[in-house]
């Protein structure tokens, strides 16, 4: 059932325009996709109810780094589907079904409702509606008794930030003859421009999963080279690294994000290096994978392999780059 709403999803995404990753099969989120400036990391989950706040925050704090905006994506909400062009929300993160995602991208069709404790909500224009309020010469205590509401409720409403039922919102327009319901924007639009010095200042910064002794130590090399690190969990990468060196030269490497893996050498080990470099691709990062054990090749795809012992020889981030511009090169 995941499998098939998974491949929807990414029809969906794909005839919308965006480029998307292959399959993560990781615990977090489930692929990543891009369409010009937008970027977004999407779980997929037949009940929205299966994610739990550790993975939430997982997700929400991978996009923080990677400049993306978390979605959920699912068709049931407890034993009740999912309402087509409602948004709901689970721990922060946006959840719709896959018609509110092809009416979105794909029809136009921007969401203007969306559910929380106690049914369906909007928000209201309350500028636009002291304006109209105001045309018609209509105090807040007039518009209060038709509506049946206080005088107070009214009065937030024109300040802004409260929402109301759809009710009362299409009564509110027709009474002063105007659109008031404001379009959902439920995707992040604007990120900071560079990451925070500090992991404590990007939501959900604490890592849920336990780190294994091998990725502790290699993360731990490239901390003491350079690298300013931010740990992930439930992803198929284990960090986003960043070089710290002032000898990275221009604007761009400055801005120099890596996904970085950790493994054994396994047979795995493959599959995971194809997996990052697919999300590197769509997320305009570089990727690594640091692996413990002795590895014949370079690079899986567009993922550089870096032997732990030869990390272990690298003096600062601009050797390590240079490293991974040399194996990319083939």
């Amino acid at each position: 059932m995941k499998k098939d709403l998974i491949a929807r999803v990414m029809e969906t995404l794909q005839e919308a325009g965006f480029i998307v990753s292959s399959r993560c099969e990781a615990r977090g989120f489930d692929l990543a996709a891009r369409r010009e400036e937008i970027t977004l990391l999407a779980k997929i989950l037949h009940n929205i109810d299966g994610i739990n706040e550790g993975v939430a925050r997982s997700i929400k704090r991978a996009a923080f780094c990677l400049l993306a905006s978390p979605v959920v994506i699912g068709e049931k909400r407890g034993t009740s589907f999912l309402e087509d062009d409602v948004v709901y929300h689970r721990y922060g993160i946006p959840a719709l079904n896959a018609h509110t995602l092809y009416d979105y991208f794909i029809g136009g069709v921007h969401p203007y409702v969306y559910s929380a404790t106690g049914g369906l909500y909007v928000n209201i224009d309350g500028e636009e509606m002291q304006w109209a309020r105001e045309r018609k010469e209509l105090s807040l205590g007039d518009v209060a008794a038709e509506l049946g509401v206080s005088r107070r409720s009214v009065s937030k409403y024109e300040e802004g930030g409260a929402s109301t039922t759809i009710d009362i919102a299409l009564k509110l327009e027709e009474i002063l003859d105007t659109k008031l319901i404001e379009i959902l924007e439920f995707l992040k639009s604007e990120f900071e421009n560079s990451l925070p010095r500090q992991a404590r200042d990007i939501p959900g910064a604490r890592v849920e999963e336990v780190a294994s002794d091998l990725e502790e130590d290699i993360l731990g090399v490239m901390e003491e080279i350079g690298f300013e690190i931010f740990r992930t969990a439930y992803a198929p990468f284990n960090a986003v690294s960043l070089p710290q060196s002032q000898r990275l030269s221009g604007e761009e490497s400055e801005r120099m994000k890596i996904l970085t893996g950790i493994s054994k050498y396994t047979e795995r080990m493959i599959k995971k290096a194809r997996i990052i470099s697919s999300l590197s691709q769509v997320t305009r990062t570089k990727s690594v994978l640091v692996v413990n054990g002795n590895v014949k090749r370079v690079q899986v795809d567009n993922t550089v392999l870096i032997r732990k012992e030869e990390l272990k020889k690298i003096r600062d981030p601009e050797e390590f780059t240079c490293m991974m511009e040399e194996r990319a090169k083939g």
